[in-house]
């Protein structure tokens, strides 16, 4: 079996889960640690067994947010004398008088034992509520045994979200659910939002525990990525904000009528036929600025860096850009976008970069290659990259300009490869 097939070749029923898979030590992409310490003012408590935990605390260290973060230990004992929520409970209550200063929320991540032994967690949640009313406790989920019907990431951008009540609604802000990184100057939504008078919130730029609190005023949501849908489906049910997603792709056409739909809800003034003539000239001569300057230099992109590979490598091709590979395990973009591929590009390679036979690929490269991202990078040995993951809050033209311009520098300055790609968290400002 070859590390790789062309596209012209395959189906778009395509999966790379196919069992025994390979871990590289690309480690960029964020996790629930990192996702659960954007909260602000809150405690993260680990109920794992010592193999669990290690993972967790190592994370944390590297971050140093340690002080951010307790654990507690599930062993045999535990399971043989049957006091896993005696445990749970009293455990979190001695974080709770040890810490220096009172935290606003208690994040409590449960663990895969949990579900095996059919732990009663809610009622001790119930207690902790009533002996702590000061603070805030969530239910979190640190069980990959669920990770095809309730993957970890979704399922924690949930309930941190369900830290969020009922509130009094106001028609002048809205939120942006399930981002690691700020949308700001780089994206067409907050720009016309912003303008016309919108504030914008998301957990990311949230100093305190209360101004997070404030998101549960926002009349809607917008989302950008396909991990905070259950979160956005869930607050439309509790709190009846609506939700819109943005398609964070790079066709012309659907970018306008994102933002179209967004002014409508707000009744305001979607941008005019000049402002889009103006910003898809603009991003026009970004791109073929950089093409040029690439000229038939390979580009290669991966899934760890873009929500949309496959679009992003038919937008470069149809760019003139010479995009030989991209690295992705499961095709979740439109079957149109997969079938102009096949036409356009019959040879482009599609590796998986989870698949066991990767590690037979040469990961050497006749002349230059600029990848796109953490895994094209690593697997194709290259230190021209763009190194990016989860979209770096670019959306829209202004995105697309400003992906032309790191992928402009990727080409021009070699970066530390090696180095880089085995920081874990990739990005993360957490306070």
């Amino acid at each position: 079996m070859k590390e790789f097939q062309r596209i012209g070749e395959m189906e778009y029923e395509y999966n790379a889960d196919i069992g025994l898979s390979y871990a590289s030590p690309v480690r960029g992409v964020w996790n629930i640690v990192h996702i659960g310490t954007l909260v602000p003012q809150a405690h993260q408590i680990y109920v794992c067994p010592t193999s669990c935990l290690r993972g967790v605390v190592l994370t944390t260290a590297e971050m140093g947010a340690m002080d951010r973060l307790s654990t507690i230990t599930v062993g045999e004992d535990n399971i043989l004398d049957g006091d896993m929520e005696e445990a749970l409970q009293r455990g979190t209550e001695r974080i709770i008088e040890a810490l220096p200063e009172r935290p606003r929320a208690m994040l409590i991540y449960t663990s895969c034992i949990h579900h095996f032994l059919a732990v009663n967690y809610q009622r001790v949640y119930r207690v902790l509520r009533e002996t702590y009313p000061d603070i805030d406790f969530i239910d979190c989920y640190m069980d990959p045994i669920m990770r095809r019907t309730a993957p970890a990431v979704p399922s924690l951008w949930r309930q941190i979200h369900r830290l969020l009540t009922p509130t009094q609604p106001r028609r002048d802000q809205a939120n942006l659910v399930g981002n690691c990184f700020r949308y700001g100057e780089n994206c067409d939504l907050t720009a016309l939002l912003t303008g016309a008078g919108v504030r914008v919130l998301d957990l990311n730029t949230c100093k305190t525990y209360d101004e997070f609190l404030t998101m549960a005023a926002s009349p809607v949501n917008f989302t950008f990525h396909r991990t905070a849908v259950s979160a956005a489906k869930d607050m439309q049910v509790r709190l009846g904000q609506a939700w819109i997603s943005m398609r964070p792709g790079y066709a012309y056409d659907e970018i306008d009528a994102d933002l179209r739909t967004a002014a409508a809800f707000f009744g305001i003034e979607p941008p005019s036929p000049e402002e889009i003539a103006h910003q898809r000239a603009e991003t026009e001569r970004a791109v073929e600025r950089t093409r040029a300057l690439l000229g038939d230099t390979p580009v290669s992109v991966d899934y760890t860096a873009v929500d949309r590979p496959l679009e992003l490598a038919l937008y470069l091709l149809e760019h003139g850009f010479a995009v030989e590979s991209v690295f992705v395990d499961v095709f979740t973009e439109d079957r149109a976008v997969f079938e102009a591929l096949q036409t356009r590009a019959p040879g482009l390679k599609i590796y998986q970069s989870l698949g066991w036979n990767i590690r037979r690929m040469e990961r050497g490269h006749p002349g230059k290659l600029v990848a796109i991202g953490q895994k094209s990078a690593y697997f194709n040995n290259t230190d021209f990259f763009v190194n990016i993951v989860e979209n770096d809050g670019m959306y829209g033209y202004r995105g697309i300009r400003r992906l032309m311009a790191l992928l402009a520098e990727a080409s021009e300055a070699e970066k530390p490869m090696r180095e880089l790609v085995q920081i874990k968290g990739w990005g993360c400002g957490c306070p």
